[in-house]
């Protein structure tokens, strides 16, 4: 299985467009990528779902302070900070859960999931190292986003240190994964590809895969799902 390449700095969007980077009805969930252009405030773009952005390109200002590194987690209730868009730009990657409110969720998790968390920095999470696997491992760490209350669906970041490797390995559950920054080799079953800022890869439940960074490193936004790709991607 070769990955599609679903988002590249040659296929961005237009300015104050949205792109759809991926969908499926199973769950149901949507990818968009949006570009906004310098001084643009960042809009809330669906009161009735759940809604995560996280910015990959550009700057945001909030309160008299740049941002550069957002991670934002919206119950269908909640609004926006009035970010406004830095000079450079922003490129938002927006992630919409359902296609109505959800029935079980109020302002926060449902009973015993992760509430949703509102992110200016996320450099300033609760990171976990990621058990070292050999000698002189660089390793990497990841800190847990969001969850609902089955964890069928989990949004996490991944720091990767360049020159780390994980090993050939499967999951029980769908993974999609975008590369925000840096990159690395990815290998899916016999497949091996350049795995580089701005992909989105969805790996399906039991589909054996690996990962060495390269010489920058790479920040991964994962996402876990109950198996739903196999049957509707």
């Amino acid at each position: 299985m070769k990955p599609d390449l679903l988002f590249g700095r040659d296929v961005l969007p237009e300015a104050s467009q949205r792109k759809l980077l991926f969908e499926s009805a199973q769950l149901p969930v949507q990818f968009w990528l949006e570009q906004l252009p310098c001084a643009a405030r960042v809009e809330r773009l669906s009161r009735g779902r759940r809604e995560e952005i996280l910015l990959i390109q550009g700057d945001l200002n909030w309160n008299h302070n740049i941002y550069s590194d957002v991670y934002l987690c919206l119950t269908p209730d909640q609004s926006v900070p009035q970010f406004s868009v830095g000079n450079a730009g922003a490129v938002l990657l927006r992630i919409f859960f359902g296609s109505a409110p959800e029935s079980n969720h109020g302002p926060g998790a449902d009973a015993q999931g992760q509430p949703p968390v509102e992110v200016v920095d996320f450099w300033q999470l609760a990171w976990n190292e990621i058990p070292a696997r050999r000698a002189n491992d660089p390793g990497a760490r990841i800190v847990e986003l969001s969850t609902n209350a089955s964890r069928t669906r989990i949004t996490s970041l991944m720091d990767c240190r360049p020159g780390w490797i994980l090993d050939d390995h499967d999951h029980p559950s769908d993974v999609l994964t975008f590369c925000v920054r840096g990159g690395g080799i990815l290998g899916i079953e016999e497949a091996t590809i350049a795995y580089e800022a701005g992909h989105l890869v969805a790996i399906p439940a039991g589909r054996r895969h690996r990962f060495q960074t390269g010489k920058e490193g790479a920040l991964l936004a994962v996402f876990v799902f109950e198996p739903f790709l196999a049957r509707g991607y």
